[in-house]
């Protein structure tokens, strides 16, 4: 899963999108770099097992990459709850930062929980799947809430949609196409997440295990999504070009005016 998210990052400076900011817009970006590093450092802290057998050395790698998921898996949901904001036309965006801060918290409950440091053995705090269940719990929610939000604007859109001309048309399904790839992805982590509180409260439960295969290629796919935010230019390339179908009936003269930058930041004439 690591090469995963170690390609998504070659791919990202291979894109030229690897450019960060402190807004919402580049959380996405923000969680594929602190999944490679996790990563990174999971794999160091297994290499090097053998060179430390005391079990506190082992733990305080894992704690250290745990730490490095929760901001990780913070950004996503955060981001999820942005888009889903911004495709519904809220404005508001304490709620992404809400959902942010929320995450942080269940993960370093359960880190909290799962850790121990004391020899021999190096047991837990406390041996509960309260803190895990609590986590994916919250993660559902945020999941089901923005499907809904995102199934509710789509289905605004194609009710005010009917009857309209044929370029109206094309430019709705074009617009789609962000919509059913954040939807996509809200159903599977849904699914994820509804696995996992299961195998929580009964370990007995045996399901594929592909559902760290979907975890990872879910925030692929959020990468994906977010190829034309533009770091420090105000809106995506989306917002620029067309916000109505009626665009395309500009005069030849505006055209020639019109500026627009691409991923890169880089203007274009």
């Amino acid at each position: 899963m690591g090469m995963v998210s170690f390609a998504t990052v070659v791919m990202m400076f291979a894109n030229n999108i690897w450019q960060l900011d402190y807004t919402p817009r580049t959380w996405v970006r923000w969680m594929i770099y602190f999944d490679a590093l996790a990563f990174f450092i999971a794999y160091v802290g297994t290499c090097a097992n053998d060179l430390m057998p005391e079990c506190w050395k082992q733990n305080a790698y894992w704690l250290a990459a745990d730490l490095v998921w929760s901001f990780k898996d913070a950004f996503k949901y955060g981001y999820i709850a942005y888009k889903a904001l911004s495709i519904c036309g809220i404005k508001t965006r304490w709620p992404a930062y809400a959902t942010v801060v929320g995450s942080l918290i269940l993960y370093w409950i359960l880190c909290y929980q799962a850790y121990g440091f004391t020899m021999p053995n190096c047991p837990g705090q406390f041996n509960s799947q309260i803190p895990r269940v609590l986590l994916y719990l919250y993660w559902t929610v945020v999941d089901v809430v923005a499907s809904a939000m995102i199934l509710w604007k789509m289905s605004q859109v194609v009710a005010n949609s009917k009857g309209a001309n044929a370029d109206s048309s094309v430019y709705y399904i074009i617009k789609f196409r962000e919509e059913i790839r954040l939807l996509v992805v809200a159903f599977g982590m849904l699914a994820v997440t509804i696995l996992s509180i299961i195998h929580a409260a009964n370990p007995d439960f045996n399901a594929l295990n592909i559902w760290r295969i979907v975890f990872v290629y879910v925030q692929l796919l959020l990468v994906m999504g977010s190829q034309k935010v533009v770091v420090g230019g105000g809106s995506s390339v989306n917002s620029q070009v067309a916000s109505t179908p009626n665009n395309q009936n500009q005069s030849g003269d505006n055209k020639q005016h019109n500026t627009v930058r691409d991923s890169s930041g880089l203007r274009k004439n």
